[in-house]
């Protein structure tokens, strides 16, 4: 089994993102709510996701779990 080292913050806010931007939508269909209210939840479930990305990255960088991006001599 392959073991995750993954910050508990970075999941979390992952899930929160997620979540948000997904139920927004859902609550948005059955109840009666103003579009600067919808895009403001939407903006914020994205921006927890970029932090959560951004810090997963971090993670696995400092572990060295990271695929490089630079082609080496093929």
């Amino acid at each position: 089994m392959k073991r995750n080292n993954l910050s508990k913050r970075s999941v979390i806010l992952l899930i929160i993102g997620l979540l948000m931007t997904s139920l927004t939508s859902v609550v948005g269909r059955y109840l009666l709510m103003p579009d600067f209210l919808k895009g403001f939840l939407n903006g914020l479930g994205l921006m927890l996701e970029v932090i959560a990305l951004v810090g997963i990255r971090r993670s696995r960088r400092e572990t060295g779990c990271f695929l490089s991006t630079k082609l080496h001599d093929i």
